[in-house]
């Protein structure tokens, strides 16, 4: 019993609380250090999106039928270059095809009728201009014989009055007067005449005239007529032509088919049926919808952000450095979407293309530890 109670007494002569202190010490400094970075240190705070894809700036344009029908060709193949134009797929159009033949050959049909009319109308016009001016000219003679007559009337008056003064006086015989007066009431009576084949050229020439343009003008209506079938006839080609075009389906941008339907010859659409959509080639950006409680107010332009892709290990690939370009100013199905231009040099074996899902987290503040605990407990706490 000496032995064990020499060796405690020694025991607890060797023992002192230098390793304890030491510890305490150690202990209150980590303390100290944990509540500096607790009360001073800077954290940063991210908003997610796993509503993230990639997508081309300019939209896609969906490709559909504007008139059903049976399929005749089709052109679909999910990734085909295509450029704008290019018939993609061809409906059957067989009956505006031979409605517009029928139209075609009744327009090129009135169009020779009225090529004859036309001529002939001219023909008649010129016809009735040559005999206006034969009518004229034939008034314009008669009245010049009449003219005529009128001066040897005068004469024939004064040369009847003369020898009727002549013969009163007796310087000439009573028979001679009376021959000079007789002679001018024969040259009244011609002159008489001739106004009166004038007035009956003037008559004829007017009534020619009236008939003729009575007939130019029925020929006037009629090719009024044919014009109006053929404008109207114009406006249905156009319609018809524009319903066989209905019956193509042309890519309406250059780009390359996305998101193509199976479709084969012998298929029925129906107007307005989705076939595929074109994306067309240009710049890829990053679309993401984000919760609007935490992301309005604090999304703005400029801030950074990463994009990680779905099936690329971030931890193998990485990540895709990208800047918000813009933030809607409205929510949509109850998101808000951002939209991101990537930046930067991707990472190896990593390549962006349309479609592509991934998610999005947004840089949004740096905050104490201690301010990050005291908004999470206000968001837990009832309000």
């Amino acid at each position: 019993m000496s032995t064990a109670f020499s060796q405690t007494t020694r025991s607890l002569a060797r023992d002192h609380a230098a390793p304890a202190l030491w510890a305490w010490a150690v202990a209150g400094v980590l303390l100290a250090a944990w509540a500096g970075w607790f009360l001073l240190g800077r954290v940063t705070v991210f908003q997610l999106s796993t509503q993230a894809r990639v997508e081309v700036r300019q939209a896609a344009t969906p490709l559909s039928a504007a008139a059903g029908g049976r399929v005749l060709a089709s052109r679909l193949a999910v990734g085909a270059a295509v450029q704008a134009g290019d018939v993609l797929v061809e409906l059957d159009a067989e009956e505006p095809r031979l409605r517009l033949a029928e139209e075609e050959a009744r327009q090129q049909a009135l169009a020779a009728q009225l090529a004859t009319l036309t001529q002939e109308l001219q023909s008649r016009e010129s016809a009735i201009t040559q005999d206006a001016l034969a009518g004229q000219a034939a008034v314009a003679a008669g009245r010049m014989r009449a003219q005529e007559s009128a001066a040897g009337l005068s004469h024939a008056i004064e040369q009847a009055r003369r020898l009727a003064e002549e013969s009163a006086a007796g310087g000439v015989s009573a028979a001679e007067a009376q021959q000079a007066q007789a002679e001018a009431k024969k040259l009244a009576a011609a002159r008489e005449a001739l106004l009166a084949d004038v007035r009956r050229l003037q008559s004829q020439s007017a009534g020619r005239s009236a008939e003729q343009r009575a007939g130019t003008e029925a020929l006037r209506r009629q090719r009024d007529g044919l014009q109006g079938e053929l404008h109207g006839g114009q406006a249905l080609l156009q319609r018809l032509q524009r319903d066989i075009e209905q019956h193509r389906v042309r890519a309406p941008v250059a780009g390359r088919l996305g998101d193509v339907a199976p479709l084969h010859a012998g298929d029925v659409v129906a107007a307005g049926q989705k076939f595929a959509s074109v994306v067309p080639a240009g710049e890829l950006i990053v679309v993401a919808d984000f919760d609007p409680a935490g992301a309005l107010g604090r999304l703005h332009e400029g801030q950074v952000a990463r994009l990680r892709l779905a099936g690329f290990n971030w931890a193998q690939y990485g990540s895709v450095e990208a800047r918000i370009s813009r933030v809607a100013a409205e929510l949509r199905d109850g998101r808000l979407r951002v939209e991101l231009a990537p930046r930067g040099a991707l990472p190896q074996g990593l390549a962006l293309q349309h479609g592509q899902p991934g998610a999005v987290e947004v840089e949004v503040e740096t905050i104490a530890p201690a301010v990050l605990l005291l908004r999470a407990a206000g968001q837990w706490l009832p309000a």
